[in-house]
């Protein structure tokens, strides 16, 4: 999610900021000091909410936790104070739409509509743009859908986007090497949303109306989580026919791999301290399965939401079918997302672009 080069970012840091000599392999752009990073990052909902015997507010500490890693593009600490505050900010923005249409099927689909939407009209501006508006878009939908937000849920959000920043800021300290910025320009931003004007309006109706017909879809056949289709619709649908394409291809196959070990691991572990350990295995292995292949990086994902689905249920014993349903919805999305992406191509040929 970086885009400078570790081995000239590091030198440079090294150069600017001589906290001392450390290998580069343990830098926070790295394959192992992300992998290292995320997990230490995204854990510690899981590890603070079974040792309060919580569950409601994990799901936010979550989003906000993962988000505020994505939206890290290192920088000073005073720079990703900033980035982390966006990030909880995001989640809240989410979570406080969301409460306000749940219980109305028609306002909860306009609301997902709005917010892909907005993923569309950013989505290629920046990677941390398109991070933080699926995100919006996920708060959004589980609050309406699956865990009403409550206004004790502001000062979790607050905890842990100041937790994420603490883990982003100490890590590169520890290690001695400190990650420069990588976050766009907002005239560069601006400049990109100006010359693309119509383009990303085209996109962003396309993918309002394939977010719409996943989510109805999904309730017509009454499946139990439609907002994981509506977030495959957001996960893979980019202006670049080829990328979404192979977007799709690894989003299925790995949410189908990932099903499939956690079904095994969970049938064989079923104590919360096992599938705490499960949990963090998934986490550990996210980066370094994305390196090997996009589909491997989608199935520790999958895996690690399977995972936190079953030690919701241990905990409140309540049996889950998160597996079957995880592959249900996301077939499903990825079949809109796949219908959406042929009529942007059509139009755009229609219309005398090139295809992105």
């Amino acid at each position: 999610m970086h885009s400078s080069k570790p081995g000239a970012g590091a030198s440079a840091a090294t150069a600017s900021h001589p906290i001392g000599a450390t290998p580069q392999r343990w830098h926070g752009d790295r394959l192992l000091g992300r992998s290292l990073r995320f997990t230490v990052t995204v854990m510690a909902p899981m590890a603070a909410g079974l040792a309060l015997h919580q569950n409601y507010w994990v799901g936010y500490a979550l989003l906000t936790c993962i988000l505020g890693f994505t939206l890290d593009t290192g920088g000073s600490a005073r720079h990703r104070a900033v980035l982390f505050a966006v990030a909880g900010a995001v989640i809240l923005a989410g979570a406080t739409l969301g409460s306000g249409v749940a219980g109305h099927v028609w306002l909860t689909a306009t609301a997902l509509v709005v917010t892909a939407a907005l993923y569309a009209l950013v989505e290629a501006v920046h990677p941390s743009a398109a991070f933080a508006a699926r995100f919006f878009c996920l708060a959004t939908a589980i609050a309406a859908l699956d865990v009403p937000f409550q206004p004790g849920d502001i000062g979790v959000v607050a905890v842990f986007s100041l937790y994420a920043w603490l883990v982003s800021v100490g890590w590169d300290v520890t290690t001695g090497l400190w990650r420069p910025s990588t976050a766009p320009t907002l005239a560069a931003i601006l400049a990109h949303v100006r010359d693309t004007q119509q383009e990303r309006l085209l996109f962003a109706g396309i993918v309002a109306l394939a977010v719409a017909f996943a989510f109805m879809t999904g309730r017509l056949l009454g499946l139990p989580h439609p907002h994981w289709a509506v977030f495959a619709v957001v996960i893979v649908l980019r202006d670049d026919t080829q990328f979404s394409r192979r977007m799709m291809i690894d989003l299925v196959l790995g949410t189908v791999l990932g099903a499939g070990a956690a079904v095994v691991y969970g049938g064989l572990v079923t104590s919360p301290a096992g599938l705490m350990v499960g949990l963090t295995l998934a986490a550990l292995v996210r980066w370094p399965g994305q390196n090997l292949h996009g589909a491997l990086g989608m199935a520790a994902m999958a895996a690690f939401v399977i995972l936190l689905l079953q030690l919701v249920g241990t905990l409140m014993h309540v049996p889950m079918h998160a597996a079957g349903d995880r592959v249900a919805d996301i077939t499903l999305g990825c079949a809109f997302a796949l219908a959406a992406l042929v009529i942007n191509a059509r139009l755009r040929r229609w219309r005398g672009w090139e295809e992105a």
